[in-house]
């Protein structure tokens, strides 16, 4: 098959006009069923392949997406924050790989550079941080092109919020342990990097916060630095201070189980543990942590899936993405279900 079939040869085997060839292959017109069949029929035989980025540009798209790389924070650093690398470059990958399922580029822009905008045709600009990306929206919305942002609110006619859920999966995993009789929870989360915490370490501190001042109880929030150096003495602090269970907030539910074991801990009778994971959630399923699953890796096909109704001006909209809790052997039966083991004869 030739790739460089066009719609006037298939006119000219089935006889017909440029015109109504167009009109069968793009189900437009009154032509009868049976000749739009015919047409696509011989299309197919033909080899024929629509230019998808042609009818783009006709309707007004580009089918190309821009994607916001943010700078690095630390450049001296003789150290990276490795956090910072593995985070983009799993988003970019998931934009690229969903951008390709959809018919679409990707256009990557330095964060440093918004003077880039003017010169980019886009259908729409996803920023997963938009932290320091402020001069880079401000020239993307004067050109009119839809903001995608995830855990942050696009005030916009035209743009897209993704909530990757932090909030209510931390939310659900406190739950958890306060069902199964934790006291005092701690909160694990991440060393702030030298542009400050990350969206996620702000909802998911935010979110336990929250949740501990309305219960009445003491926050107990500590950070983790990036190469889990300061995690046993963390550790032996916050159960010394008398927790009795930990929220493992910084994607380190496998080290954390781990160090509790290298302190002779047993859990959960001694320590309950629940771990918040976006990448490491089968390593968590296979040592049996309870943890709650984030898929922010499914941002960019809601994107996508979005992009059309993105593109309409009458106002922002906003998409939760879905996560999953797993219970494991790291928390206690629920009280309640205690209580009904007990009373059953």
């Amino acid at each position: 098959m030739s790739p460089s079939v066009t719609l006037k040869d298939i006119a000219r085997a089935a006889g017909v006009s440029t015109a109504a060839i167009s009109q069968a292959l793009n189900d437009r017109g009154s032509m009868r069923p049976e000749t739009r069949e015919r047409i696509k029929t011989l299309a197919a035989e033909l080899g024929y392949v629509p230019n998808r980025h042609a009818t783009a540009l006709r309707s007004g798209r580009t089918m190309t997406v821009g994607f916001v790389m943010g700078d690095d924070p630390e450049p001296d650093r003789r150290i990276p924050d490795r956090r910072i690398e593995v985070q983009r470059t799993r988003k970019l990958t998931s934009l690229v790989r969903a951008a390709a399922e959809h018919g679409f580029t990707v256009t990557v822009l330095p964060q440093s550079n918004p003077g880039l905008i003017a010169g980019t045709t886009l259908d729409a600009l996803y920023v997963p941080d938009a932290r320091g990306s402020q001069q880079l929206l401000q020239a993307a919305i004067a050109r009119g092109i839809p903001i995608v942002a995830d855990d942050q609110f696009v005030d916009g006619s035209r743009g897209l919020s993704i909530r990757t859920g932090y909030d209510t999966a931390v939310r659900a995993g406190l739950d958890v342990l306060e069902r199964s009789g934790a006291q005092r929870i701690a909160y694990l989360t991440d060393e702030p990097a030298a542009g400050g915490s990350s969206p996620r370490d702000e909802i998911g501190r935010a979110a336990y916060e929250i949740w501990s001042s309305v219960r009445g109880r003491e926050s107990v929030v500590r950070t983790i630095d990036p190469a889990r150096r300061t995690l046993p003495r963390v550790l032996t602090e916050v159960l010394a201070g008398g927790a009795d269970a930990v929220f493992a907030g910084a994607e380190d539910g496998p080290d954390v189980y781990l160090q509790l074991e290298e302190m002779r801990l047993v859990i959960p009778r001694d320590v309950q543990l629940v771990a918040l994971c976006t990448s490491d959630c089968a390593v968590n399923r296979r040592l049996g942590v309870t943890h709650v699953c984030i898929r922010p890796d499914l941002a960019a096909d809601v994107m996508f899936e979005t992009l059309p109704a993105a593109l309409l001006s009458d106002g922002p909209r906003v998409v939760d993405l879905p996560w999953e809790l797993v219970t494991g052997a790291t928390t206690r039966p629920s009280l309640a279900a205690v209580g009904q083991s007990a009373k059953a004869p």
